[in-house]
């Protein structure tokens, strides 16, 4: 069966090509023909994330995205969805931390109400008052109640503890008295700020004819004036020259661990064989940290490491959920393992990390979906229209020495943030030169 599925996928996926066009208002069009299956998947992107959230606005950016759907000029909140659910299509907003804005699926037949209802969803959004004040409810309702989860609640506190008070240390759905204290007219002018076509990518993967899709594009868009926007400037994040820890209390019984460091961001030169590197310490079931802090020692469930990257930084991040009495146990452990992948990298890991991924990334696009998102990567990363095609030969390429030397630039256990959810205190965690804050 495994080996029926591999030789499936190339006739799915592989030989697709992926075609980059630009309006003549600067917006970018993004391609690939597929005409297995009667539908289109559509992306919306807008440069509008987290990112640029203003300092005290955070959610902004997710506010406004999620309005794109309340209501138009023209179309109430229900007309919206009615139309989309009439023809059994869907229609989404999201924001994360670069981007913002609608994901669309419908059958290719209907396109053309889809292509309506983004240019007007995206260009006419009403903010009404009563809307907002609703939406704003729902999304500080959704906050306070991932406040109770540790899991996602050290998560969004280690990004804290790593990036302080630059751009990228909160999440895009921001925290319930920023997102409360937002006004319509923050959301107008972050809307007249951002959601213009020289800032906007459309991607579509299925079911369609390209000349005559950037025709339908052209009568709907063409008349949206480009306007040059104010240049944000977010410089990187820094990396630390010692250990700092931050210990918040919590009522379990377990420590939820997070021990990491700032890592490369969207367009690194080595970010395949750091990918690769971190299969070999912390992504699978045979990995180092797996190993090391599950299957030798006994100290976790849930143990692993990877990488969140951006257009304009990112970080590294291990975590470990233990028994609150072994808390010290497993940050040495983490430690141990991370001196140790900069030190030595093995031809037998090495092999095994080429194998998974040559046969892995052909699953990670194997539905119009999943192929959207994919070119949004190519796109943002700026890997080239080809990096489908080269990935396996990429991959192949790869030696000790390109793995050893993204550890050694990626992975900091000299200066790592460390943040600790639980009962415990510092004095219960035995690593030498660390700094405590509050």
């Amino acid at each position: 069966m495994k080996v029926l599925l591999r030789l499936l996928l190339p006739i799915l996926c592989w030989g697709l090509s992926i075609e980059r066009d630009t309006l003549d208002n600067g917006m970018v069009v993004l391609t690939v023909e597929a005409h297995r299956i009667p539908v289109v998947e559509v992306k919306a992107l807008v440069r509008a994330g987290s990112v640029y959230d203003p300092a005290g606005k955070e959610g902004l950016a997710n506010v406004v995205s999620n309005m794109l759907l309340r209501g138009t000029q023209t179309r109430s909140a229900y007309e919206i969805v009615e139309s989309i659910e009439s023809v059994g299509g869907a229609l989404a907003p999201f924001a994360n931390t670069d981007n913002a804005g609608l994901n669309g699926k419908v059958l290719s037949k209907d396109l053309v109400l889809l292509l309506d209802l983004l240019n007007d969803c995206l260009r006419n959004p009403m903010f009404d008052e009563l809307e907002f004040t609703r939406l704003k409810g729902e999304l500080v309702s959704g906050i306070r109640a991932e406040a109770d989860d540790p899991f996602e609640f050290s998560k969004k506190a280690f990004r804290r503890l790593v990036f302080g008070v630059h751009p990228l240390a909160h999440y895009p759905e921001g925290y319930d008295s920023t997102v409360t204290a937002l006004n319509t007219a923050d959301a107008r002018q972050f809307h007249d700020s951002y959601y213009v076509p020289n800032n906007v990518f459309f991607i579509f993967v299925g079911d369609f004819e390209k000349d005559s899709l950037l025709k339908m594009l052209g009568n709907r868009f063409g008349d949206w004036q480009r306007n040059e926007m104010d240049v944000v400037e977010i410089v990187e994040p820094k990396v630390r020259t010692k250990p700092l820890g931050r210990i918040v209390p919590m009522d379990i019984s377990q420590s939820y661990i997070v021990l990491g460091n700032p890592g490369p961001k969207y367009g690194a030169d080595d970010w395949l064989p750091t990918r690769v590197m971190n299969y070999i310490l912390g992504t699978s079931s045979v990995s180092r940290i797996y190993t090391e802090v599950r299957a030798e020692r006994g100290l976790a469930y849930v143990a692993y490491s990877h990488f969140v990257r951006s257009i304009h930084g990112g970080y590294f991040a291990a975590e470990v959920q233990t028994m609150k009495e072994r808390t010290s146990e497993a940050v040495q452990t983490l430690l141990e393992v991370l001196y140790h992948t900069q030190d030595t990298i093995y031809t037998d890991e090495l092999e095994r990390a080429k194998q998974f991924y040559t046969g892995y990334f052909p699953l990670t696009y194997d539905s119009y979906g999943e192929m959207a998102n994919l070119v949004a990567h190519i796109e943002f990363e700026n890997l080239g229209l080809d990096y489908i095609e080269k990935f396996d030969v990429s991959v192949a390429q790869l030696s000790l020495a390109d793995l050893q030397a993204a550890a050694r630039r990626h992975l900091h256990p000299e200066s790592y943030h460390l943040l600790i959810l639980g009962d415990i205190k510092p004095e219960d965690v035995a690593v030498d030169g660390i700094e405590w804050v509050d």
